[in-house]
């Protein structure tokens, strides 16, 4: 018998080592200051992502493992950069005429109703 190591697994495509949820969560403070990131909110970003500066979703790369979700240091590093973007890439975007003018004519329909 031989007596292999054991290898952690990797991503299909970039050959990181995974990690669990739990153990990913477990290396952040939680978003208020006391405790860990929960392992459910990594799930969320997996699945729904998480709002950039610039506003754009952007969701944190995972692979299954079985029935659990499996990520890497690698790609939560990707992920937190990602989220950081400043607005450099998407200008802010400017209020439209229409909006503009729907908000006019709502104030001159409020200074009627009150008399003025």
């Amino acid at each position: 018998m031989s007596t292999a190591t054991l290898q952690p697994p990797t991503l299909p495509l970039n050959g990181e080592p995974l990690i669990s949820l739990s153990d990913a969560a477990s290396r952040y403070p939680a978003g208020r200051g006391k405790g860990r990131l929960h392992p459910a909110t990594l799930t969320r970003w997996i699945i729904a992502g998480s709002k950039s500066l610039g506003g754009d979703t952007v969701k944190l790369e995972a692979v299954r493992c079985g029935q659990r979700w499996c990520t890497s240091e690698a790609a939560l590093s990707r992920f937190f950069d990602e989220l950081a973007r400043a607005d450099e890439v998407r200008p802010i975007e400017s209020v439209s005429e229409r909006k503009q003018e729907r908000a006019a004519d709502a104030a001159d329909r409020e200074l009627k109703n009150s008399g003025w």
